[in-house]
């Protein structure tokens, strides 16, 4: 019979120990944690956020203005795929960003934008669902709510193809691909284009701050590091007052609405003015590049603000000009009379 050494059998018994909690997670001694250099925005609205603008050979091929490697460090996450194992992954965010079967949209020169005005540490990845056409219901929490809306007799074709992407709940879509994007990322803030159909006033506006502050909610999110950006509407088509822009009133009023509800300055909106169209509730290729540009030239001084970067690292247009707009997020030329956010800070004009 052979005696085991005693320290031999200690020593042994340990190292299974140890191997037997890695293997399980206890210690969890090869988690990987979210990277807290790269930013994440989640992108929600309807035909304007899809994109329906064709897409150009600059918008996704490597140029002299958007190179290699900053395609490398721009991703969005699939979301809807023929093949279900990309599901829930990152890829370049080349367009069609939203879905396959869209088009040029806001978000693709947001993302753009914020590639080049951040140091080359940052990445940033894009999450968004997007519904034609849809009124805000289509995005309510309450999944009922949801397809009741997309389900009703009276509710368009586009609307129930696109929602059936989503699985009829883009909400709960949006919040499954949002906490998978977290495990690798941090969520930095909300992008938003809808009112086109349904903003209606009052009622609009508490359904835009709630769908807000259920996904913070949702998402364990710091309303004090989230901040809401809008854009407005197509304003003219052929020379006439588009279809859908009656709806920048109420869009206009998401700054003071969300304030009012918050107590914090935590939504912004995006310019439309002088925008080309597509048709007449869409924006042209070069109208999306500009939107989506103003967007990001709104989130870049807002990383500033909420700490997440250090003002040396943020470079807007590529020059030194103070950067300016007013509580509407609209960018300005000079300061106006009255409350201004310049690089990211509000200064009192008189």
């Amino acid at each position: 019979m052979v005696l085991m050494n005693k320290n031999f059998f200690t020593k042994y018994f340990a190292i299974i120990i140890v191997f037997a909690a890695q293997l399980s997670g206890f210690g969890r001694l090869s988690a990987q944690e979210p990277d807290p250099d790269f930013f994440v925005f989640l992108g929600i609205g309807q035909s304007n956020m899809q994109g329906k603008a064709p897409i150009e050979y600059s918008d996704k091929y490597s140029t002299n203005d958007f190179t290699d490697a900053d395609w490398a460090r721009y991703k969005k996450m699939i979301i809807v795929d023929s093949n279900s194992s990309k599901i829930g992954t990152w890829a370049t965010a080349k367009p069609p960003i939203v879905r396959p079967d869209t088009q040029l949209g806001v978000t693709d020169y947001f993302g753009r934008t914020l590639v080049k005005g951040l140091d080359e540490r940052y990445k940033i990845g894009v999450v968004v669902v997007a519904v034609d056409g849809c009124q805000i219901e289509a995005f309510s929490k309450n999944q009922t709510t949801a397809k009741n809306y997309i389900n009703d007799s009276g509710t368009g074709d586009w609307v129930k193809n696109a929602a059936a992407q989503y699985g009829n709940y883009p909400y709960g879509k949006l919040v499954e691909m949002a906490k998978k994007a977290q495990e690798s990322g941090v969520i930095k803030g909300i992008i938003f284009h809808q009112g086109e159909s349904g903003a209606n006033g009052t009622t609009w506006l508490q359904d835009v701050y709630t769908l807000y502050t259920n996904l913070l909610e949702d998402l364990n999110l710091s309303i004090d590091s989230v901040p809401f950006i809008a854009g407005e509407p197509l304003r003219f088509y052929n020379g006439y007052p588009a279809p859908a822009s009656g709806a920048r009133q109420y869009i206009d009023m998401i700054p003071d609405y969300f304030k009012q509800q918050s107590g914090k300055d935590i939504a912004y909106v995006a310019s439309s003015e002088g925008l080309t169209a597509y048709d007449e509730y869409h924006f042209s290729s070069a109208g999306y590049r500009t939107l989506g540009k103003r967007y990001g030239e709104i989130m870049l001084p807002l990383l500033i603000k909420q700490g997440a970067v250090p003002s040396t690292v943020v470079s807007v247009a590529g020059d030194n000009k103070d950067v300016i707009y007013d509580l509407l997020g609209r960018r300005l030329d000079a300061p106006q009379k009255g409350i201004n956010i310049i690089n990211g800070k509000k200064v009192i004009i008189k």
